[in-house]
C-alpha cells in the first residue's frame, strides 16, 4: 500500500540530505504551493549518486554497484464541492554499474576482458484522476487513466537485455450508498500492455519474449458496516487476449470482538501475467543457460488470510498482539528452477503443488510516553515442486525477527530508535554437480544486523546521525568462481545476505511550514 503526500496538507518546503561512509548521496526536495480554489500543487525531486568501488570480501568484485538516480514527480489536486481532480507526471531515470572492480585482474578467459554489469532503466508515468459527486450525494463517479513507457537496457558480462514496456489503465467505478453505511460499487477496466523484449545469451542467440496484452474487466464489490462486524465482497473478470480469461473472487470479514478486540478474515483468488527475466534477473550474472519449457501462461493463486488485533493494559503499561496468518496456494505459475543443473535457469509452468504459509507474531509496549518497545517473528514455510519434487523456495529465510527499542524525548527535540533483525538459514540452490572447489552447502547460515538512528530536532532544522548493519554480518563468499567469470561455473546470483559491513550516515532535514496549508484531510 503507498500513500503520496498530500499537496494540500504537505509543508511548503521539506529538504533531506544524506550521506553515508559508501560515498551516497541522496537529496530529496519537496516544494508545495497552494492556490486557493485552484487547488494544491506538490513537486517531488530525489536525486542519488554513488561513485565509489566497494570491495570488502576481496574478491575483486564491486559489492554494490556505482548508481545515478533521478526522479521527479508532479502531483496537481483540486477539490470543490462536487468533484475532485489529480494529475500526476513523474519521470525516473536509474543507471546502475556493477561487476568487476576496476583495479581487479583479468582472471582466466583468454581475450583478457573484464566482467560488466551495465543496467539503465528510464520510466515515465502520467496518471489522471476524477471523481464526481452526484445531486445526490450519495452517489458518485470516478474514472482514472494511467500511462507508463519504461525501457531498459542491460548487460551482464556477454549477456544483454533490452526491454521496453508501454501500458495504458482506464477504469470507471459507480458507487452508492445504501441503508446505513452498506454501499456498492460496479465498474469497468481496460489494462493494455505492449512489451517488447530481446534477450541474448551470447551474440548469435537471440530470443524474442515481446507480446501483447489488452484485459477489458468488470468488477462489482457490496460493503455492509454494522456496529461491530463489516463484510466486503467483490468480484471480477477480467478477458486477457493473450492468456485467456480469469474471474476473481474476494471476501473479507471484519468483527469487533471488544473495543480494543478486532479479528479480520480474508479469502479471494488472484492472478498475474509474469515477466520472468526481469523478475529473475539477478540470475542473469552466472553463467546459467536461460531455458524455456513449453509456452507459459497465467500465474493464479488462491489466497486466505486471519489476523486478531487485540490491545490492552498490563502493568499499568500499554500492550498491542497482533497475530496474522496467511496462506497462498497457487494454482498455476511460473517457475524459476536454479535446481535443475548449477549451469541452468529453466522457467515452465507449475506442476505439482506450491504455497506459501506465512505466520506473523507482533507485540508492542509503551513503557512510558518517551520509550516504546517492538518485538516481532514471522516464520515462512514456502515450497515450491522443482521438475517433479516439491523443494523449499530458495534464499528465502524460514525464521525472520525483529526487536526495537525507540525514545523520543519529552520537548521531542531528541529521537532515538536501535533495532536488532535476526534472519535464519535457507535453503540454497543445489551446486552438488560441480566441482567440489566450486560447491556450496545446502543452506545458508543465520546472521542478525544491529541499525541505530539518533535525531536532534532545532526548530526547522533535524539532523540525524546512524548506521546500518552495525554487527558487521557479510557474505564473504559471494561469488562461484570468481576467477573465471565467463567460465562455466562462474554464478554471482547466489546472495542470501549482507554484501557489505557496517555503514554509517549522517543527514541534514529543513521542513518550512506554510500557516496557509489546508489541513482539512481528503473527504
Amino acid at each position: 500500500d503507498l500513500c503520496l503526500l498530500d499537496p494540500a496538507t504537505a509543508p511548503a518546503l521539506f529538504t533531506n540530505l544524506y550521506v553515508n561512509s559508501q560515498s551516497r548521496t541522496e537529496l530529496n526536495v519537496n516544494a508545495a504551493q497552494h492556490f486557493g480554489k485552484g487547488g494544491d500543487n506538490l513537486l517531488m525531486v530525489q536525486g542519488s549518486l554513488m561513485q565509489k568501488e566497494l570491495d570488502q570480501n576481496n574478491d575483486g568484485f564491486r559489492d554494490q554497484p556505482l548508481g545515478k538516480r533521478f526522479n521527479i514527480m508532479d502531483r496537481w489536486l483540486q477539490r470543490t464541492e462536487h468533484r475532485t481532480t489529480q494529475v500526476i507526471l513523474r519521470y525516473v531515470t536509474d543507471q546502475r554499474d556493477g561487476g568487476q572492480t576496476d583495479a581487479a585482474p583479468f582472471g582466466e578467459s583468454s581475450d583478457r576482458r573484464r566482467y560488466a554489469v551495465d543496467i539503465d532503466n528510464e520510466m515515465t508515468d502520467v496518471i489522471v484522476k476524477n471523481g464526481w459527486i452526484f445531486n445526490d450525494p450519495k452517489k458518485s463517479i470516478g474514472i482514472l487513466t494511467a500511462f507508463r513507457n519504461n525501457t531498459i537496457s542491460s548487460i551482464y558480462g556477454d549477456r544483454n537485455y533490452q526491454g521496453a514496456q508501454r501500458s495504458a489503465y482506464a477504469n470507471v467505478v459507480y458507487q452508492q450508498l445504501l441503508k446505513g453505511k452498506d454501499q456498492i460499487k460496479a465498474g469497468a477496466s481496460f489494462q493494455f500492455d505492449d512489451y517488447d523484449e530481446i534477450f541474448r545469451q551470447t551474440p548469435t542467440d537471440r530470443l524474442d519474449l515481446g507480446r501483447t496484452e489488452r484485459m477489458p474487466g468488470l468488477f462489482s464489490e457490496y460493503t455492509h458496516s454494522g456496529a461491530r462486524f463489516t463484510m466486503v465482497a467483490g468480484l471480477r473478470a477480467d478477458f486477457n487476449s493473450y492468456y485467456g480469461n480469469a474471474v476473481s473472487p474476494r471476501l473479507h470479514l471484519k468483527y469487533d470482538i471488544a473495543p480494543l478486540t478486532t479479528i479480520r478474515f480474508s479469502v479471494g483468488s488472484a492472478f498475474r501475467s509474469a515477466n520472468p527475466i526481469m523478475e529473475n534477473s539477478a540470475a542473469l550474472a552466472s553463467a546459467r543457460n536461460v531455458e524455456f519449457d513449453g509456452t507459459l501462461g497465467f500465474e493464479r493463486s488462491w489466497n486466505t488470510g486471519i489476523s486478531l488485533l487485540h490491545k490492552f493494559k498490563w502493568f499499568d503499561k500499554k500492550w498491542s498482539l497482533a497475530l496474522d496468518a496467511y496462506r497462498s496456494d497457487f494454482t498455476d505459475q511460473v517457475v524459476a528452477d536454479m535446481d535443475r543443473s548449477p549451469q541452468t535457469l529453466a522457467f515452465y509452468m507449475l506442476k505439482g503443488p506450491s504455497y506459501a504459509n506465512s505466520v506473523l507474531a507482533d507485540v508492542q509496549v509503551q513503557l512510558s510516553k518517551q520509550w516504546e518497545v517492538k518485538a516481532s517473528y514471522r516464520w515462512y514455510d514456502v515450497k515450491t515442486t522443482y521438475d517433479g519434487v516439491l523443494r523449499e523456495r530458495p534464499l528465502v529465510p524460514t525464521h525472520r525477527g525483529l526487536l526495537d527499542l525507540g525514545y523520543v524525548a519529552k520537548d521531542e527535540q531528541w529521537r532515538f530508535d536501535i533495532t536488532l533483525n535476526g534472519f535464519g538459514s535457507a535453503r540454497l540452490p543445489s551446486t552438488a554437480s560441480n566441482p567440489e572447489e566450486f560447491q556450496l552447502g545446502d543452506r545458508s547460515p543465520a546472521y542478525a544486523t544491529l541499525n541505530a538512528q539518533i535525531t536532534r530536532v532545532m526548530g526547522a532544522w533535524e539532523v540525524y546521525l546512524g548506521g546500518e548493519n552495525l554487527t558487521g554480518a557479510l557474505q564473504t563468499r559471494q561469488i562461484l568462481d570468481v576467477n573465471d567469470p565467463f567460465g562455466t561455473y562462474f554464478d554471482a546470483s547466489m546472495i542470501w545476505g549482507p554484501t557489505n559491513r557496517q555503514m554509517i550516515y549522517a543527514g541534514l532535514r529543513f521542513t518550512l511550514k506554510d500557516k496557509k496549508t489546508n489541513n482539512n484531510p481528503m473527504p
